[in-house]
């Protein structure tokens, strides 16, 4: 099987990259030939002789609206040029990302969606600057209807995106769901007698929220004020504080001896295992990576019915949840209520931390990875269009 793969970045250090990256690692591991077509692969792909990346060079100096459009025309030309040749069996592309076809279209977030939250930045602010990433979701939201609609086969990431996309008018046996993974080795739990728990007050449970802490969508504020009425709970909060509004809320709340931001960190994995929950009622996710990466930590998880993993919290077996899910993720007064509910019996937290494990364990990046190439195969045999490749270098670079 021949399997082109079209994303900006295949990598391991975002959420669509790396969803791409562990689809690309277990197809040449199968022996499938796999070509990229992105601004930027790992460059340990490419040591296989079945990886080949086309290279779309970046306009960096240039808008992202204008930089993704060059990206679009770029990639469409060369997914015609292997086509041409028949080069390849199947396209996979990654919502609105070239004006080509795809056979596959993975789908990691629905703009369509996103714009008509009260929570959008251009909302929330009315900058020229807000208005242009209002400008830039309603454009993406318009062109990802035209990628959702020409696909042959849709990947979403979630039970919550595969809704989102019937209600845009896709027909339901289009989609097929397939959850985001977790790295089951990078994020796992301490042992109990290891276990050097961050030293934030005696007596005092720690919480841990992480994320992008420059806007609303992550709904740090309802965390915060949840915490005037939860006395024995301590947070860290990763993530960049530069331009964010919560370190003085947190000091317009009186509860800033009991918040701890952290900054920008790259060792999340140490910092959860030394952590007791993981709190995060973000107000939209489409399959929330750091929910998975918590609950891979062995930790219970706080989150809400927008996190996109709320089918893998509430399918869990077992007679102990992973976590609470949210119906509101603005109920100051609930959120208190299970927070304080959940730190009076410690053994449940501990008992909840061992479902969380249980449930990562399930949903680890390869059982991921396998899925989507099984899928690849049962849709090439449905549709007798595999045919014979050739050999291809490992790498070309090409320019436009």
């Amino acid at each position: 099987m021949r399997i082109c793969i079209v994303t900006h970045r295949v990598v391991k250090g975002e959420g669509q990259g790396r969803v791409n990256y562990e689809v690309v690692v277990e197809s040449l591991k199968q022996g499938h030939e796999v070509i990229m077509i992105s601004n930027e692969v790992d460059p340990e792909l490419l040591e296989n002789k079945n990886a080949t990346w086309i290279k779309v060079f970046p306009s960096l100096k240039l808008p992202q609206l204008l930089r993704y459009q060059i990206f679009a025309f770029e990639s469409a030309a060369h997914i015609r040029k292997l086509r041409k040749e028949k080069r390849v069996d199947l396209v996979m592309v990654n919502g609105f990302i070239t004006w080509a076809k795809g056979d596959f279209n993975a789908v990691h977030f629905v703009h369509s969606t996103w714009i008509k939250s009260p929570v959008h930045s251009f909302r929330v602010h009315r900058s020229l600057k807000r208005w242009y990433f209002g400008m830039y979701t309603l454009i993406n939201a318009y062109l990802e209807r035209h990628a959702f609609r020409t696909s042959g086969k849709i990947i979403a990431v979630s039970e919550k995106v595969k809704k989102e996309l019937v209600k845009l008018g896709i027909h339901q046996d289009k989609v097929q769901v397939i959850n985001n993974g977790v790295d089951v080795r990078e994020f796992y739990p301490s042992e109990p007698a290891n276990k050097t728990k961050m030293d934030l007050g005696s007596n005092q449970i720690v919480g841990l929220f992480a994320g992008d802490i420059g806007n609303p969508r992550k709904n740090l504020d309802t965390v915060l004020k949840s915490m005037v009425s939860v006395p024995q709970l301590s947070l860290v909060v990763a993530g960049s504080t530069q331009g964010s509004i919560y370190p003085q809320m947190a000091k317009d709340l009186e509860i800033e001896d009991r918040v701890h931001f952290l900054g920008y960190r790259k060792d999340m994995g140490h910092i959860m295992r030394n952590v007791d929950l993981f709190i995060f009622p973000s107000r939209y996710e489409a399959c929330s990576l750091v929910v998975l990466e918590a609950l891979a930590s062995g930790i219970p998880v706080v989150i809400t019915e927008e996190s996109g993993v709320t089918e893998i919290i509430e399918g869990a077996n077992g007679n102990v949840p992973p976590g609470v899910v949210l119906d509101d993720p603005n109920d100051i007064t609930k959120l208190a209520n299970v927070l304080n509910d959940l730190i009076q019996d410690p053994r449940h937290l501990a008992e909840m931390g061992q479902s969380s494990r249980k449930v990562a364990l399930l949903n680890d990046w390869r059982k991921m990875s396998l899925k989507y190439i099984e899928s690849y195969e049962d849709y090439l045999n449905k549709t007798g269009s595999i045919t014979t490749g050739l050999k291809r270098k490992q790498s070309i670079e090409v320019e436009l």
